[in-house]
């Protein structure tokens, strides 16, 4: 399993660094879809706006210096971690924001899981969405190896509740590519699902 605190520990490396304050505001607006950073209260936001520009800033947002916060990380190691720790950032790279229906639950423990975009299945270790979950349920959230095995990596998960047959085959045939900003976009109204 990743270190509690693990992922926390790089968002405020790149939050609170004087260095980075600029990237931050430009991801601010990137993902908000607005030209300043002082209308925080009009750029259309929902509960899970906040955890979504994180994850997004984390994974797909691109620094000036072209790679994602992520990825500088790894490169950069700001905090000279032990290599044990390291490889498990490393790992992080590979992850995948996907659109995943579950199969089955081990409660507490583990959800199998289909990506509907390449049908996919997957086991993810994971405590706190086997509650939230049933079988059935379409939700997204990103997929990272973590070791020897995968786990949900990213913000807490955004549910579909339940969704017919038909939309998960439409789903299936349009091979959308999904990120936390297109998912908020779809959230506050500023683009369609379909």
């Amino acid at each position: 399993m990743l270190p509690r605190n693990s992922i926390r520990k790089v968002y405020e490396y790149y939050f609170t660094s004087p260095r980075f304050s600029e990237e931050v505001k430009r991801a601010f607006m990137k993902f908000f879809n607005t030209n300043s950073i002082d209308n925080q209260d009009k750029v259309g936001m929902v509960k899970q706006s906040e955890g979504l520009f994180n994850e997004w800033f984390l994974y797909d947002f691109i620094l000036n210096n072209g790679h994602t916060p992520i990825e500088d990380f790894v490169a950069c190691n700001p905090f000279k971690l032990e290599n044990s720790l390291m490889d498990l950032y490393k790992d992080l790279l590979d992850s995948k924001y996907a659109i995943l229906e579950v199969l089955a639950i081990d409660l507490g423990k583990s959800i199998k899981v289909k990506d509907l975009q390449t049908d996919k299945e997957l086991v993810l270790f994971e405590y706190n969405a086997t509650f939230g979950l049933k079988v059935g349920s379409v939700f997204f959230g990103r997929v990272g190896k973590v070791g020897d095995h995968y786990e949900l990596v990213g913000a807490d998960t955004v549910s579909l509740a339940d969704m017919a047959q038909a939309d998960k085959n439409i789903l299936r045939k349009k091979r959308l590519e999904f990120t936390p900003k297109i998912l908020n976009d779809i959230l506050v109204g500023k683009k369609s699902f379909w």
